[in-house]
């Protein structure tokens, strides 16, 4: 068995499918990270006969959808055949003290979280938390929402929130 899932190893959702795999399969089945759900979800057609696992909170800028909008559209191409909820990594908000812009990385799933955390905030979205927290860094961004264990606070940062939250993740069966 294949269990298909946003990657790397870092992300929560690879987690999630770690601890299913553990919990379902004994550890036996691959866990396959992509580089974004969009690509798996664009591409089901080749991953047929294996399972996905995607969060409820699933949210694409890039498809203009929400897991919802997913679930009903994709019927006919997969099946929902479990839930379970795991607590996430905590998840943080740092601020660049020295940056001389409004910018804010994340995931389209959490670009609300931020935005009520920080305003004015010009937000940024990635496929992931942990690309998100690179995008920050790389560009020298004001403001990150990530996952705690992606972050190594500099002096010239500091922690705005930080958020314990848990997650409820789908098992699909694609046909």
């Amino acid at each position: 068995m294949r269990l298909h899932t946003l990657g790397p190893a870092a992300t929560d959702s690879y987690a999630a499918a770690q601890t299913y795999n553990d919990t379902h399969f004994s550890g036996g089945a691959t866990i396959v990270g992509h580089p974004s759900f969009e690509e798996i979800l664009t591409n089901l057609a080749a991953y047929a006969g294996d399972a996905l696992i995607i969060p409820a909170a699933f949210k694409s800028t890039r498809l203009h959808a929400a897991w919802g909008d997913v679930h009903y559209a994709l019927l006919a191409q997969m099946t929902l055949s479990d839930c379970f909820m795991t607590q996430l990594d905590p998840l943080v908000v740092v601020q660049r003290l020295d940056a001389d812009n409004r910018i804010g990385y994340t995931h389209a799933a959490t670009a609300q979280l931020l935005q009520r955390t920080v305003q004015p905030v010009v937000l940024q979205t990635a496929s992931s938390k942990y690309l998100a927290y690179q995008a920050y860094q790389q560009n020298q961004a004001a403001y990150v929402l990530t996952n705690e264990k992606n972050v190594t606070l500099q002096k010239n940062e500091r922690l705005i929130k930080r958020f314990t939250p848990s997650m409820v993740w789908c098992y699909y069966q694609i046909n």
